[in-house]
């Protein structure tokens, strides 16, 4: 091989490869997920809450519409929602919204994932994994550590 079929090939190369690398890119919105952690109960509690906080860096909206587990029976989306006798109660959510460019902070107080029907008890320092559902995403699987 000659020096010029060299440089024909690496030119060639170096056209081709950006375009292999979006090659197998989703077109999917981008989730950056963090502050994962789940709330260390008694044993004697078959219930507990997760939290988490969630940016959203596309430019499309997307929306949470729910988790799986294997630590629980069963989970659901809730919040905090004030009373007009001025208490606050917990209230199941259908689905939650996270805008284009936003962050949604589920934490104590506010927005939060509730875990039925524990599967055993948990111990603080574990990690158990939550599959967080969207509508234009697939599942982000991901560790949720177990605080007090």
């Amino acid at each position: 091989m000659t020096c010029a079929r060299c440089f024909k090939r690496g030119l060639y190369l170096l056209l081709v490869l950006p375009w292999l690398a979006f090659a197998g890119e989703i077109d999917e919105p981008e989730l950056f997920i963090d502050n994962m952690w789940v709330r260390a109960v008694p044993p004697v509690s078959s219930t507990t809450a997760g939290y988490f906080t969630v940016t959203n860096t596309s430019e499309v909206p997307v929306t949470l519409l729910g988790f799986t587990t294997e630590i629980a029976g069963a989970g659901e989306l809730h919040t905090m929602a004030a009373q007009e006798d001025g208490t606050r109660r917990m209230q199941r959510l259908r689905n939650v919204p996270i805008p284009a460019g936003e962050t949604v902070e589920f934490a104590p107080g506010g927005n939060h994932l509730m875990l039925f029907r524990l599967a055993r008890p948990l111990e603080e320092g574990e990690q158990v994994e939550l599959c967080l559902e969207f509508d234009a995403t697939a599942p982000y699987c991901l560790p949720f550590e177990v605080r007090r």
